[in-house]
C-alpha cells in the first residue's frame, strides 16, 4: 500500500480528489468546450463596474480567479487596471485569449491557482464564480492566497452563489463526496470566512436584463472586502525580524541549507535553526541568504524601527 502522505498540502490534494477532482484533472474543459455557458456572455459583472465608477476601487494590478473566458480581465484592463487572470481550463484560457485584442494589459496563466507563480502586490483580487466551487479544506488555502496576493489597503471582490447554489453542510460534502454543484454562501458565512479583512459592501447582485451590457444575476452574492494595513504591517514585521535573525546565524544556516535535498527540508531547516515560523522560514529562503550584505541588513533594521516606532 503506498503512503503517500508527507504534508499537508499532500492531504489538501487528496481531499480534492475526493470532492472536487475537478481541481486536479482539468474537468472544468468539459463544461467550456460549446462555449454555451451560462457566463460565457462578453460583458463584466454589474457589481464589479459599480465598485470601479464609485472609487471603491482605483485602477492598479490586479488578479482573476477562476477567469473563465476572461470577460472581467478585459474590462478591468480596459479601465486601466495590469492584469493576471488564472483558470485550470486549458479550453477557457484558449477562448480568452482568442477574445482579448493584442496588446491588452492582461496575462492568461493556465493552471491552478493554488499553484500558479505569481508575482503578488495585487490591488485587487477578483473572483467571479471560483469561490463556491471549492472543497471547504480550500478555504484555508484560499484565505492563505489572499493574505500573500493583496497589498496592504487591497482589495479582494468576490461573486459566489447565494439562493442559487447547494445547502449542503461542509459534513455533507465530505460524506457524499460532492460539492452539489457548487456551495451556497450567506452574508453572515462570508464574513466570518474572511473575518480578518473588512468589508467595504456586500449584497445580492442586480438581476440585468438580456439587453443590459453588464451581467447580474439575482440568485448570486457579491462582496467586496479590504486587507488591514495593520495586519499587513505587523506580517512584515515578522518577516523583517525572521530574515535578521537570518543574518545573525547565517554560517550555521548555510551549512543546514547545503545538506537540503529539496526547497521542503530547506525550509524545515531554516526553521529548526532558527527557531521562526514558516512565513519568516520562507522569506529567509526567497531572498537568497547568500546575497544578504551587511548594507542590505541595515535597510531591514531601518524599515522594521520605522514599524516598530
Amino acid at each position: 500500500m503506498a503512503r503517500e502522505i508527507r504534508s499537508v498540502e499532500d492531504v489538501l490534494r487528496l481531499l480534492d480528489g475526493m470532492v472536487a477532482p475537478g481541481i486536479s484533472t482539468g474537468g472544468w474543459d468539459g463544461f467550456y468546450a460549446d462555449r454555451d455557458v451560462p457566463f460565457s456572455v462578453d460583458k463584466p459583472d454589474e457589481n464589479l463596474v459599480s465598485w470601479v465608477s464609485q472609487g471603491l476601487i482605483s485602477p492598479g494590478r490586479a488578479l482573476d480567479v477562476g477567469c473563465g473566458p476572461g470577460r472581467n480581465a478585459r474590462w478591468l484592463a480596459e479601465q486601466g487596471f495590469e492584469v493576471d487572470a488564472v483558470d485550470m481550463s486549458s479550453t477557457a484560457i484558449a477562448w480568452a485569449r482568442e477574445r482579448t485584442p493584442a496588446g491588452a494589459s492582461v496575462t492568461f496563466h493556465c493552471g491552478n491557482v493554488f499553484e500558479t507563480p505569481l508575482r503578488g502586490g495585487y490591488d485587487l483580487v477578483y473572483d467571479s464564480g471560483c469561490f463556491h466551487h471549492l472543497a471547504p479544506h480550500r478555504r484555508l488555502s484560499y484565505v492563505a492566497l489572499l493574505r500573500r496576493a493583496l497589498v496592504p489597503g487591497g482589495h479582494f471582490g468576490l461573486v459566489a452563489f447565494g439562493d442559487g447554489g447547494s445547502a449542503m453542510s461542509d459534513s455533507e460534502v465530505y460524506a457524499q463526496g460532492s460539492l452539489g454543484g457548487g456551495l451556497a454562501y450567506s452574508a453572515v458565512e462570508l464574513r466570518d470566512i474572511f473575518a480578518e479583512f473588512d468589508v467595504v459592501e456586500q449584497r445580492v447582485m442586480a438581476e440585468q436584463p438580456e439587453d443590459s451590457a453588464l451581467f447580474g444575476k439575482s440568485f448570486l452574492r457579491t462582496a467586496l472586502f479590504r486587507a488591514r494595513a495593520s495586519r499587513a504591517r505587523d506580517a512584515r514585521a515578522t518577516v523583517l525580524r525572521g530574515l535578521l535573525r537570518a543574518y545573525d546565524h547565517r554560517r550555521e544556516l548555510l551549512d543546514a541549507l547545503w545538506a537540503s535535498a529539496d526547497l521542503e527540508s530547506a525550509q524545515a531547516a531554516v526553521e529548526r535553526v532558527l527557531d521562526v515560523s514558516e512565513p519568516q522560514a520562507r522569506a529567509v529562503l526567497d531572498l537568497q541568504l547568500r546575497r544578504l550584505t551587511p548594507w542590505q541588513r541595515e535597510l531591514l533594521r531601518e524599515e522594521l524601527d520605522q514599524l516598530d516606532g
